[in-house]
């Protein structure tokens, strides 16, 4: 026994020697870079078999993890890709998760809060780059028009420069401007085909009106997504029999001690973070509700404020039902059609 241990190790260390070796070299170091290159430039990810979720951003503005961007969730299937909100940062995650963007069908904004609407033009450019033929549609609740044609105005330019560069043969110049949907403000049907159906309704997120979220149903399986909101009937009405609730949370175990030390020494900060209480979703205030509904898995998005480390992920979770996920960016759920199984795969 003791030899066979004795060997594995020699072994382990041979090539833990040679793989250094092999590091020093000109050769290795452009075998493996090649290697690199290939996995971030080439490939992307397999594509789904049911509807894919995968959390590109987990953050709210309260808070500084540079591991988490802001709010940005991507629904996949074999036939459709789709982003709801862009947060700042969220297209790293994109590209962390090989996310096919040449085939991003469309973006679906729940309100017009910089941390959802941030990088929306790093979102048009690089699905425009890599091989996006058609003017990306974003859809919205009133006022999405204004939003869009601020940002194409901003980055005419850009589109410009871009276009003399590499050409029109390579970037359409009609698919460089985006294309604003304007959603009302009830519940209504978003977007549809014969396999996939995303519904819009209203949330509660005053003062800002209207706010949305989404639920997105294809085939036999179907995902909830609140964006900002209080807990609020309407929403619970739409993810009645959900398998997927993605709900805004709000931890007032780590916000109110936080509010108490800003106070002596950084009262504005203070009145800051007393004002957001009243406009998030206090997070003890779901579970109960998503269960009557029917909701199969609860899981928590746009962290207020955002848990830095362990010790502030066991706060935030304190009190809620192990069942219920605390995402981190890059949580995937995959959802198989013609099942009831729910994957949880953690980053």
């Amino acid at each position: 026994m003791i030899r066979t241990v004795t060997w594995v190790l020699a072994v382990l260390l041979l090539i833990a020697v040679i793989g250094f070796a092999v590091y020093q070299t000109p050769a290795g170091q452009d075998a493996l870079f090649e290697r690199a290159v290939t996995t971030m430039l080439v490939r992307t990810a397999a594509p789904p078999e049911g509807l894919q979720v995968v959390v590109c951003g987990s953050a709210s503005p309260l808070g500084n993890d540079p591991d988490r961007a802001q709010a940005c969730i991507a629904v996949l299937t074999p036939e459709h890709f789709f982003l709801f909100d862009t947060g700042a940062r969220s297209p790293l995650r994109m590209a962390e998760a090989r996310l096919p963007m040449d085939r991003l069908d469309g973006v679906f904004l729940t309100h017009f809060h910089s941390d959802h609407i941030a990088s929306l033009p790093d979102v048009n450019l690089n699905s425009w780059v890599q091989g996006r033929r058609d003017s990306l549609r974003v859809y919205g609740p009133p006022g999405v028009e204004d939003v869009i044609r601020g940002f194409n105005l901003a980055y005419s330019p850009d589109r410009g420069y871009r276009v003399a560069h590499h050409g029109a043969d390579l970037l359409p110049p009609a698919a460089g401007p985006m294309t604003a949907v304007g959603i009302g403000s009830g519940d209504q049907i978003a977007w549809q085909d014969d396999l996939l159906t995303v519904t819009a309704f209203p949330v509660r997120h005053d003062p800002v009106e209207p706010a949305l979220g989404y639920r997105v149903d294809y085939r036999d399986r179907s995902v909830v997504i609140s964006g900002d909101t209080v807990a609020t009937d309407s929403l619970f009405t739409a993810a009645a029999g959900a398998d997927l609730l993605l709900h805004d949370a709000l931890s007032r175990t780590l916000l109110d001690p936080m509010i108490e030390a800003a106070r002596a020494g950084a009262p504005r900060l203070a009145r800051i973070m007393t004002d957001v209480i009243d406009y998030h979703a206090d997070s003890r205030s779901l579970e109960e509700r998503a269960r009557a509904a029917g909701v199969r898995q609860l899981a928590y998005y746009h962290l207020v404020p955002v848990p830095p480390n362990a010790l502030a992920e066991k706060l935030f979770a304190r009190g809620l039902s192990p069942d219920t996920v605390l995402v981190r960016d890059l949580h995937t759920f995959d959802l198989p059609t013609g099942s009831t199984d729910i994957l949880v795969h953690a980053p």
